[in-house]
Formats: structure tokens, sequence, C-alpha cells
């Protein structure tokens, strides 16, 4: 076996930002290839972006990102991630221009959605990176058994069915949502 390449995040930010690596995440500093979202995992990234953005910009609260959105979780050892949803009040991230380049503070909410080729540890290991740096709530998002696990920073996690409904307590004050709507076409 070859021995790893180790990068660190500065490393591994520029030679994304160059389109030298393709889809990947940084894990330990070693570059990790993924595969792109199917179907279901992009149709529900999608509907849990839109809903919750709809919610943010209604009530001028901050700025929603998607579409794996990178953030560095730690510098060492290097892992940098791609948020499938993520949300930063204007608290943590004001107006004005966006920073160029990855995400270096956490937002108050990251969602992922479990892909065909996730696995829990993998996903709960994400968990534990963005509450290490700050991240206040991880949800994430089932499309197989249609459940939403959430994750508050240091308390323990609950599974949320299709028929529960999903507050925002204090990081989106008076935001509910029925946890099916992120999995149905007919979703407002």
């Amino acid at each position: 076996m070859a021995p790893k390449t180790l990068v660190g995040c500065e490393e591994f930010e520029r030679m994304c930002l160059a389109q030298e690596l393709g889809h990947c995440e940084l894990v330990d500093g070693e570059v990790i290839h993924l595969v792109p979202g199917g179907p279901e995992h992009s149709f529900v990234s999608n509907n849990v972006g839109r809903i919750i953005g709809n919610y943010v910009s209604r009530h001028r609260l901050g700025r929603v990102f998607g579409n794996e959105a990178g953030i560095h979780t730690r510098f060492e050892p290097p892992c940098t991630r791609g948020m499938d949803v993520a949300y930063f009040s204007y608290r943590r991230l004001p107006r004005g221009r966006l920073p160029k380049g990855f995400f270096r503070r956490p937002p108050e909410l990251v969602v992922e959605v479990l892909g065909e080729d996730s696995t829990w540890a993998s996903v709960e290991r994400k968990v534990r990176e963005y509450h290490e740096m700050g991240v206040d709530m991880v949800w994430i998002a089932d499309p197989d058994t249609r459940t939403v696990k959430q994750c508050p920073r240091g308390a323990e996690p609950a599974v949320i069915p299709a028929t529960g409904e999903l507050g925002g307590g204090d990081i989106l004050p008076g935001f509910t949502v029925t946890v099916a709507q992120f999995f149905d076409e007919d979703a407002q």
C-alpha cells in the first residue's frame, strides 16, 4: 500500500479552489474523495436548505448555505468538511461581503443528509468535529427512515420521526417544521 500524502487545511483549500481535487474532504490530513450525492440526497438537501432558508430570509436572521460549503473544523490534525446545509446568524457572520475561501468560524446549525455511501460512524465523527469547533446544533436527516437525529452540543441526541416536529429553539426562534416536510415533494 502506498503511503498517504498528508496536507494541511490551507493547502487543501488552495487545491480545492484551484479545482485540482474534485469532490472531497480532508480528514486528519488525508484527502478523502467522495461520491457525488445521488438524487435522493440532493433532493432532501435542497428541500432542507429551502425550508430553513425561506424562514431565515423572511425573518432576516442570517444566511443559509448549501452545496457542500467548505469549513475547516480543526487545524490539528487538519480536517475540512463539506456541509450539506448550514445556517449562520448575522451575529456570527455579519451582513456585508461574504468571506473568501472556506469557513473558519462555526455556524449555529449544520444539517447533514445521509447519502447512499454514508455510514453512521462517519457522520457521527463529523458531528463531533462540528461540536468541538462550536456548532450549536447538528441535524442528521435520514431519507431511508424519514427521521432526523437532533444533536445539540453538550446534550443527548434525539431521533425525531417523520410525524414529529423540529423546533429552532434559540438558534432559529419561532421556527418549526414537521420532519416529513424535509423528505416530501410538496413541502412549502
